[in-house]
Formats: structure tokens, sequence, C-alpha cells
């Protein structure tokens, strides 16, 4: 079992992905299967009619120049891409590019991912606009997404020897856990981790029947149980997957909407934020 049509989402503008960020997505991408896409937007900058600030300060040549710079940081980034998929071993990696809003370049990757298997997104910053678009992806594609912090150079050392998954036994980790059967089926090892004392839900050995489960199919899992208590539920998790020496973390992305907002469960929010080991996510 492989991810067989994965999309690789690469920053562009106000700063391109880095080349580090890039090459760390090729390998993560051949770790993860085979059949890859980057995408990388090339932005639309509108401006209000303003006659007489357009004459002063010529924000219409302004724009096009910022909007001819995204093209060519998209365009480097994904020629940077395809020679990275290609020293990884990945076969025919695909590159686009795509027209999107300076406002809300996320609309249209969504719209891609909704008919891809995974998305992998990576961070450079807190600030960057690649978490709000992990968000985006996880909430509204319905797909899985892998989120990581790119700079990182242990992320994806040769594979995904150890996988951690995050169980509370409720819809969303379930959900999760089928879609990352490809992942888990690949590792080396992997370990469930429980944390109690955090929900009335989670007690001492509710996660054993997850543990049958997946030895049903093939998938040998070993069974960790934490104190949470008083603890912040993302970083007790992170914490445990450092320990564990985890290339990877499953967890259910948790968030309900307002208006046209998410409210993002603190445990997503910590680590979409912050996500200090890779994390698959899905809603």
């Amino acid at each position: 079992m492989v991810f067989t049509d994965m999309l690789v989402c690469l920053d562009s503008y106000p700063d391109a992905s880095s080349t580090t960020a890039v090459d760390q997505c090729a390998r993560l991408a051949a770790a993860l299967g085979e059949g890859v896409c980057a995408v990388a937007a090339h932005v639309r900058i509108p401006l209000k009619s303003n006659l007489i600030a357009n004459l002063l300060l010529d924000l219409s040549d302004v724009a096009r120049k910022e909007e001819a710079r995204s093209l060519q940081n998209a365009q480097n980034v994904l020629e940077r891409f395809v020679t990275s998929a290609s020293v990884a071993g990945l076969a025919a990696p695909t590159t686009m590019i795509i027209r999107a809003d300076l406002q809300d370049p996320s609309e249209r990757i969504v719209q891609i991912a909704r008919t891809r298997s995974l998305c992998l997104i990576p961070q450079e910053r807190i600030d960057d606009g690649q978490a709000s678009l992990a968000e985006a992806v996880i909430f509204g594609s319905g797909r899985p997404a892998v989120v990581f912090a790119a700079g990182d150079q242990a992320v994806v050392k040769g594979g995904l020897d150890t996988v951690v998954v995050a169980w509370d036994g409720g819809r969303a980790a379930a959900r999760t856990v089928a879609d990352a059967m490809p992942v888990l089926s690949r590792a080396g090892e992997v370990r469930i981790v429980s944390v109690l004392n955090d929900k009335p839900s989670v007690s001492a050995g509710s996660a054993t029947d997850l543990v049958r489960h997946l030895a049903v199919s093939g998938i040998s899992a070993v069974l960790d149980e934490i104190d949470g208590r008083g603890q912040e539920i993302g970083r007790c998790l992170t914490r445990h997957a450092q320990d564990c020496g985890a290339d990877l973390l499953v967890m259910g992305a948790f968030g309900h909407s307002r208006a046209r907002e998410f409210i993002l469960g603190g445990a997503t929010q910590s680590l979409l934020r912050e996500p200090i080991v890779p994390v698959f996510l899905s809603h």
C-alpha cells in the first residue's frame, strides 16, 4: 500500500520555499509513496481604483512586478522539486503553476487537493501562510495532509522507521487511522499512544481494540499510555513522539465551524503552528 497521487504544496510569495524545504518534500514524498505533483502559485495582486495614488506611486507597476516575482519564484521552486524528486527516486514527478488571489491563495489548492490522495505542506515560519494553507486543506478538502517544519535536517532520515499514532477513540482519530493505512503498513514500527487524565473517554486499555484492528491488517503495534494531567496535549504528544524517535505522528484534526471560521482544538492548533515532528492530519 502506498500513496500514488500526492500533492506537494510549495510557497512562492512573498518568499519562495527554500531549497531545504523543497528537498525535504521530495524525500518525504518518496518515503510515503510514488506518484507526486508539486504545485505553486502565480499570485494576483488586485488594486483598488485610486487614480491619484496610482499616479503618485505607480502602484499598478509595483503590482505587476510583484506578480512577475511570484511567477519566477514558482518556476524556480518547481524546477528544484523535479530535480530533488528524481534524486529521491520518484519517477516522473509533475508540476503545476496555478493563478491564485493574494488574499486567499488556498482556495484553488483546496479544490485540487480534493482529487489527490495526500498533501504535503512544509512550514518554514509561523507567519509564512503555510499553516493557514494546511488548515484549509485539512478541513476543506476531505483529504489528509502531512505538515512539517522545514529546515530540520532530521526530517525523513531514510524512511518511516517509527510512526506514532495518537488515539483517543474519537471519530477524527478513527478517520485518520483509516487514511493513514498506507503509512502504517510501510512503517518499521507503529506505536499507539493514549493520553490518560485528559479526556474522560480515554482510559487505561481503551486503545487495545485498535491494536487488534491493525493486527488484522498485518500491522503489529505497541501501545503506550502516558499521563497528560495538567499538560498541554499538543506538546505532550510531540514530546512523546520525539522520545520514541518518531519519523511521523498520526493524529486526527479536531475543529468545528463558526460562521466562516474554524475553531481548532488545542492539540490541532498546536501541531499546525509548530509541527516539531512531521504530522499526518485528517478530519
